[in-house]
């Protein structure tokens, strides 16, 4: 069997009053010839012979076949009362249900013969599995069938005929094999071909099945032609034989009727021309009708129209005029594309209906819901007032005589429902352009009675829905915009840009991230903002308010303060401190750490700057929540990334008129990270965090939404500062990095693969062992460790590792070469290995841990960077990647790749940042064939969505994803 594909069969079911239904399968092919069924045809049937259908129409017919099944007839249409199904023939016996049961059939039919049509699919009819589906095939007819009535005046009375005919032949019902599918409209099988016949009920073919005329006698002849004839005749072309003929062709109005286009699901303009006895749309093909007049002694006359196709072809030319187009032959529709909006041609018609009325074009609108689609003129104004931390929109939609608050919209456009009911008589259809324009409104706009509220920090929201000039922040004049005075610093040219960028956050009252790469002074461009708001505080007419720190001193005033609280890891307390001394030593500051600190709490709101830690502020949250902060600042501010945590609860609660994040990885680990940071700085800004997890995580994390991605960068980038080395520090020495691939020794292989066959026996199901996430870290954890050193599983091993080997060469080289190297590990016992190995070797060296006082830290730093004699510091990758200025070490070694790309590049950036003079060169060591590799390619796999969002470098994953990969 060369392939396979989907085909049609219909079958005779046994019951008389429904017509054929129809069924599907897959169908075995061969040299393009149908074979044998091989499966009904199922979601999971086409899926498992890998044939695609989702994209196509047979989607829709797929669903129409599984509707029109018996089982699920039975189901659909029994009485609500009874649990179990009832046969479809006890169902037909009732006449009430038998209509809607035919009804129903009907209209699927319908749809299910012109898709089919239009798509030519394969078709068979009665098709028995035995047989190849061949023999059953049917072919589809390229046009409809027109038909044609003959009457001829005999003595008798008239003898009359139907027949069918084609573009080339006319056909006689009794010659051919003529198979009724479906009655009105009419789908009939005519020599194993499948075709339509137009303006016709297939069932009055039935008695020219045996016959080719039927003869009436003239005693019945008024009654027959009354009740038969008459009803059909106007839209079928006649043939007469001894009868009087009138022909007329006078137009006597014509008509737009907006009616809808199934095929495409969109609604068109239908032309229907109104002659004296008939009428004729204009996609018709027909161009004669007529029409039979009895005389008073019942003498009969044959009346035929025959259309003024030139005065018809001037009255189409002026609708072309118009904005119109002709679809395929049929009807018409705007000269948009039609995908874009199923309702533009509502739009067309309020557009012209003045002229078009004026024109003499009758118009007939749709009804929806029982309400007629308004075509009045319709106008939006809308205006917005600023408040202090908010915009007040307000808007009036005036729809005729209607004047309705835009407030009241907001729940159509939110729930993309654009049936706006005026009245109890009309319905307006939102405009498609409204729909996308206010749609962001509905997402962040909170509704009261006629007013829309938004916040300050959603602004961009504004400039789709109201003129720029409406949303009047305070612009900080060039004055403002100069380095403070009091600064005692040199500000890099880009170092000024992000000083002006966070003065005008400062201005409006609006909270900043500023997420410049590692190394590139976010530190500094935060001491000068600082100076600067220092420099702003003004006296007020209000009093003054004052604290009394005993009975004996005198009141201090606390407006003269700044009262700012930068709350940042222990690790960096004494680098903040030492920065605020050096670049603004007019700033009085504190550090509120230690057990000591609850001597301070009087004295807070007497510093300019307040320096504290996570785990303290976490502690002491009710006593800082009482204090208004000016400036409420997070440093390494992915620390609050989780929504869950006590910590981001707690800095979410302290009360502060300004706030600044200070992060080089905003985005660690996905993009609830970010909400986080957009919570802090700017409340309820990109909504709840449900919100945010529908309309943005999912969609970008899972299928790279490309238009979220978009709307999410239009909201957070004005709040976002991201500048990396390469696009500002032009004269930092140049970055090389490279990977030494280093193999493991035989013994160490041995104790790998063994630990890696575990792992993957658990980890994947094999063992019966639940595999928690604890169980995940704890395995692989091991054998990172195992990829690097087997001492680091067993202290007692006297196993030697390939990797070590490899490291302390290249370590020898560097402490040869008068090289300041600093190495980083994410063990501490993989460093504890290496400094053992400096003693041996006499080579002087320098540790920081987790386990490093705080006290400490500072005097490691500067004896490293003072005591060219020391050429070694090791620091554990988590504990020493941030807060550190270690320029003087050129050569960076990082001993075992992270899972978080982003923890390594700022374990870089101790070195690589401004002050750096000389090249600097990272060395990263992989142990081949082992988790370690699979750790970069991971790394590489995940990169981009970051980027995709605010312009940083790459995005690890959760690792149970791909536990696989990393143990395959």
């Amino acid at each position: 069997m060369d392939s396979f594909c989907i085909c049609y069969n219909i079958f005779d079911h046994g019951f008389s009053e429904i017509p054929p239904l129809p069924e599907v399968y897959i169908v075995g092919k061969t040299n393009d010839a149908l074979g044998y069924i091989e499966k009904q045809a199922t979601s999971q049937t086409l899926e498992s012979y890998n044939i695609s259908y989702l994209e196509t129409a047979h989607k829709q017919l797929i669903q129409i076949c599984a509707d029109l099944k018996i089982v699920s007839l039975e189901q659909r249409f029994k009485p609500a009362k009874k649990r179990n199904n009832i046969d479809l023939s006890k169902l037909l016996q009732d006449q009430k249900t038998k209509e809607i049961i035919s009804g129903f059939i009907t209209r699927k039919l319908s749809t299910f013969y012109k898709v089919l049509h239009t798509n030519q699919y394969q078709i068979s009819f009665n098709a028995k599995r035995k047989d190849p589906i061949k023999h059953y095939k049917i072919s589809i007819g390229d046009s409809k069938l027109q038909p044609l009535l003959e009457f001829t005046k005999i003595e008798e009375g008239i003898d009359y005929a139907f027949y069918i005919k084609n573009e080339s032949e006319v056909l006689i019902p009794k010659d051919h094999d003529i198979q009724i599918l479906l009655n009105d409209p009419s789908w009939v099988i005519v020599n194993k071909q499948l075709y339509q016949i137009a303006n016709l009920n297939a069932n009055k073919l039935k008695p020219f099945f045996s016959k080719e005329k039927i003869t009436i006698a003239n005693k019945h002849l008024k009654t027959y032609l009354e009740k038969v004839i008459i009803p059909i005749i106007k839209n079928i072309d006649v043939v007469t034989h001894g009868f009087e003929i009138i022909t007329l062709q006078n137009i006597v109005s014509y008509q737009i009727e907006i009616v809808q286009d199934f095929i495409q699901n969109i609604y068109v303009a239908k032309v229907i021309f109104e002659y004296d006895h008939t009428t004729f749309e204009y996609h018709s093909k027909k161009t004669t009708a007529s029409n039979v007049q009895f005389g008073n002694d019942d003498h009969i006359k044959i009346i035929q129209t025959k259309r003024d196709v030139q005065v018809e072809k001037e009255v189409i030319d002026q609708l072309l005029s118009k904005g119109l187009q002709i679809n395929n032959n049929l009807l018409l529709e705007t000269q948009q594309p039609a995908s874009d909006d199923p309702y533009q041609i509502v739009g067309w018609l309020i557009q012209n209906r003045s002229q078009l009325e004026k024109d003499g074009f009758i118009i007939k609108l749709p009804v929806f819901e029982e309400k007629t689609v308004s075509i009045l003129p319709y106008d939006i104004k809308i205006s917005t007032h600023q408040k202090t931390d908010w915009f007040d929109i307000k808007g009036i939609i005036t729809i005729g005589n209607h004047e309705i608050p835009f407030a009241k919209f907001i729940t159509h456009i939110k729930q993309n429902n654009r049936f706006f009911p005026i009245n109890d008589e009309q319905v307006f259809i939102i405009p498609k352009e409204w729909m996308t324009r206010y749609q962001k409104l509905t997402a962040f706009g909170k509704t009261a009675d006629d007013t829309i509220r938004i916040a300050k920090s959603n602004y961009t929201i504004l400039k789709n829905v109201v003129p720029t000039q409406q949303i009047a922040f305070n612009k900080a004049t060039e004055e403002q915009y100069e380095v403070p005075s009091t600064l005692k610093a040199t500000l890099r040219p880009y170092q000024q840009e992000g000083l002006h960028w966070l003065i005008n956050h400062y201005s409006n009252g609006l909270g900043a991230c500023l997420a410049d790469d590692m190394g590139l002074g976010k530190t500094l461009q935060t001491i000068a903002m600082l100076a600067f708001a220092k420099e702003r505080l003004t006296p007020t007419n209000e009093p003054a308010k004052t604290i009394h720190l005993d009975l004996f001193s005198d009141p201090l005033e606390v407006k003269t303060y700044l009262k700012t609280l930068i709350v940042l890891p222990s690790s960096l307390v004494f680098n903040w401190a030492q920065e605020i001394l050096k670049f603004a030593p007019h700033l009085n500051i504190t550090k509120y750490t230690g057990p000591d600190r609850k001597k301070l709490i009087p004295y807070l709101e007497t510093y300019d700057i307040i320096l504290s830690t996570y785990t303290t502020v976490s502690k002491d949250i009710e006593t800082l929540r009482k204090i208004d902060f000016t400036y409420l600042i997070t440093d390494e501010s992915q620390q609050i990334k989780n929504k869950e945590s006590k910590i981001f609860k707690a800095i979410n609660s302290i009360q502060a008129s300004h706030k600044i994040s200070l992060s080089g990885t905003p985005i660690e680990n996905s993009l609830s990270d970010l909400w986080s940071q957009m919570e802090f700085i700017n409340p309820g800004m990109l909504g709840s965090y449900a919100f945010f997890k529908d309309h943005f995580k999912i969609p970008i994390e899972k299928n790279q939404n490309q238009e979220r991605i978009k709307e999410l960068r239009t909201l957070i980038d004005p709040f976002i500062l991201r500048r990396t080395k390469e696009q500002v520090a032009k004269d930092l020495p140049e970055l090389s990095e490279q990977i030494i691939y280093t193999e493991m020794l035989s013994e160490q292989q041995k104790q790998y693969e063994s630990q890696k066959s575990a792992a993957r026996n658990l980890l994947l199901g094999i063992d019966s062992k639940e595999a928690t996430k604890i169980h995940i870290i704890n395995t692989l954890t091991k054998l990172r460790q195992l990829a690097n050193h087997p001492k680091l599983i067993n202290t007692d091993t006297t196993d030697q590792s390939g990797k070590f080997e490899d490291v302390t060469n290249h370590l020898h080289t560097l402490v040869k070469s008068n090289k300041k190297v600093l190495i980083f590990s994410s063990f501490v016992s993989h460093l504890n290995i290496y400094e053992t190995w400096c003693t041996i070797q006499n080579i002087p060296y320098v540790t920081l841990t987790g386990q490093t006082k705080a006290t400490d830290r500072e005097k490691i730093v500067n004896e490293f960077q003072n005591n060219d004699q020391i050429p070694l510091f090791f620091i554990s990758l988590k504990a020493g990647g941030v807060g550190l200025n270690l320029t003087k070490a050129s050569y960076v070694v990082i001993l075992d790749p992270w899972w978080n790309p982003f923890i390594e590049k700022q374990a870089i950036a101790r070195s690589h940042r401004i002050g750096q003079t000389n090249k600097v060169m990272v060395t990263r060591f992989i142990t081949k064939n082992s988790i370690e590799e699979k750790i970069i390619q991971l790394q590489e796999k995940k990169k981009g969505l970051s980027d995709e969002i605010i312009d940083i470098n790459t995005m690890p994953d959760y690792i149970e994803q791909d536990l696989a990969t990393l143990l395959n």
